[in-house]
């Protein structure tokens, strides 16, 4: 991974994050991203309890990162408001939260609602996105890499796409709920 190209959200598993005070290993890292494309946190997997919210900075060393904070400054997901948490987009194109434990079901559910691995649409044209880069500080999102069909790829970055309208329903509005769209046999 080399800095000046930027960190891709499929490159985010089974990454090494040295602390100030120890080192983890995250089985899977997921930038929360806002309107601005700027990253507020990032939540961990670190393979034992529930999902944990890491404040950054970051800067990439070689296969790890590192950041000046202490394991101590990570903080449990219900830490973020729900009317916060729905205000924010993230790529998990496993679904991860879907198999989260010892988290309050209204803060999995906020999570999964935010999730903008479905297609969606765009122009007219239906796209399904395949990568997200962020910059080497995981302090922003790059741009969009998506695809049209099975060869026509699209690159998105700022300004070009609304990140909140890629999103699933916001919690408690079942009402809108993008539908999935039907495949021609």
């Amino acid at each position: 991974m080399l800095p000046d190209q930027g960190v891709r959200q499929r490159g985010l598993v089974d990454r090494r994050i040295v602390f100030a005070d120890a080192e983890r290993t995250a089985d899977y890292m997921f930038p929360f991203i806002d309107r601005r494309w700027r990253v507020p946190f990032i939540v961990l997997d670190l393979s034992m309890g529930p999902p944990w919210i890491l404040d950054g900075p970051f800067r990439v060393d070689q296969f790890r990162f590192r950041t000046p904070l202490r394991t101590s400054d990570l903080r449990r997901i219900e830490s973020v408001p729900l009317d916060e948490l729905a205000k924010l987009v993230h790529y998990d194109p496993w679904w991860v939260f879907r198999r989260v434990s010892g988290v309050d079901r209204a803060w999995i559910e906020a999570v999964l609602a935010t999730n903008v691995a479905a297609s969606f649409q765009h122009a007219g044209m239906t796209y399904r996105i395949r990568d997200l880069v962020f910059s080497a500080e995981l302090d922003r999102l790059q741009e969009i890499d998506a695809k049209r069909g099975p060869f026509r790829a699209m690159t998105f970055r700022p300004g070009d796409i609304e990140l909140l309208s890629l999103r699933s329903s916001p919690p408690g509005r079942p009402d809108l709920v993008r539908t999935p769209l039907a495949k021609a046999l």
